[in-house]
């Protein structure tokens, strides 16, 4: 007479429910990879279809360029219009979104804002955080 051997798979089962739970609570909240102290206004939400993201961070060091990425990708000023234009190309209804420190200077923001008008883009937003009712 052999014996069977069997696992007994819902202890696995029930972990693994959980785990997924965990994760779809824990992932919305999730932000980029980058802190940023976004400036807090008072606006409406815009939900655009497809969007890029635009980050200017500010630089560590005095003197240093800010640092600008695309979607989580470092690139130089001159190099953002080339490769948002090349985006743009490929998907017509693409808008861009950026996320500017609120220590970035204007200046920056401006030739951030310029850099996206020469490459075509229409549809362009500023990331902000609500502002808190006091």
């Amino acid at each position: 007479m052999e014996k069977m051997g069997s696992i007994n798979l819902t202890s696995f089962m029930d972990m693994t429910f959980n785990l997924l739970i965990a994760f779809m609570l824990i992932a919305p909240t999730l932000k980029h990879g980058m802190e940023l102290d976004l400036p807090e206004v008072k606006a409406t939400n815009l939900k655009p279809k497809d969007s890029i993201t635009v980050v200017v961070r500010k630089a560590p060091e005095r003197g240093e360029e800010e640092r600008i990425y695309i979607d989580d990708k470092r690139v130089t000023i001159s190099d953002l219009t080339v490769q948002i234009k090349a985006m743009y190309e490929r998907k017509k209804n693409l808008d861009v979104l950026i996320e500017a420190d609120k220590t970035v200077p204007y200046e920056i923001v401006a030739k951030v804002l310029n850099a996206v008008q020469k490459a075509g883009v229409t549809g362009v937003g500023l990331v902000t955080e609500p502002a808190v009712e006091k």
